[in-house]
């Protein structure tokens, strides 16, 4: 099992360099942002993954053009959310202030990739509160934000846009069932 940042959810978090420190020889072997972006800043929302074993899926990072990006998207209601989020970056004033919004606006891409998952559409989603199946073809898993301010940016042709963005796609071993 993973061990848990220590402090985690207060101000005194562990430094991830400690973290990375003390994760078994048995997981180094999953991708950094996998580790750094999803487990250790977001813990509480990955263990809610675990019934799909995420530590056993297939990670790459590839680059993605815009219109790939465009195919990312959730279960439920929260595309609607997402499209609220990202036309608030580009219309509103407090997003475009944040580190995340200002980055996004002047690089034209995120500055990390976001985790989805390819081709999830058999599997319920693990954080969905009425068992909605995952999207395909690609189920955002982490990164919300950063995909909302993506896809703004793209739908209205932001001049800064970069043409590819990493993104670590994921996939579920066809060994795994169903949950």
């Amino acid at each position: 099992m993973l061990p848990k940042p220590k402090n985690w959810g207060s101000f005194e978090v562990e430094p991830f360099k400690s973290y990375l420190h003390r994760l078994p020889d048995q997981y180094r072997h999953i991708h950094h942002a996998v580790i750094k972006d999803w487990v250790y800043r977001h813990w509480r929302e990955f263990q809610q993954w675990l019934p799909l074993h995420p530590l056993s899926w297939h990670y790459e990072i590839v680059e993605m053009t815009n219109d790939e990006v465009m195919t990312i998207s959730h279960t439920d209601d929260r595309p609607q959310l997402l499209r609220y989020w990202g036309d608030d970056l580009l219309d509103g004033s407090q997003r475009r202030k944040t580190w995340l919004g200002r980055h996004m606006l002047e690089k034209g891409t995120t500055p990390v990739p976001m985790i989805v998952l390819k081709n999830a559409g058999r599997w319920t989603h693990p954080r969905s509160h009425n068992k909605h199946y995952m999207v395909e073809p690609y189920q955002i898993v982490e990164g919300h934000m950063r995909l909302a301010y993506l896809q703004a940016m793209i739908r209205r042709s932001h001049p800064a846009l970069s043409c590819k963005h990493e993104v670590l796609v994921c996939s579920i071993p066809d060994v795994q069932q169903p949950a």
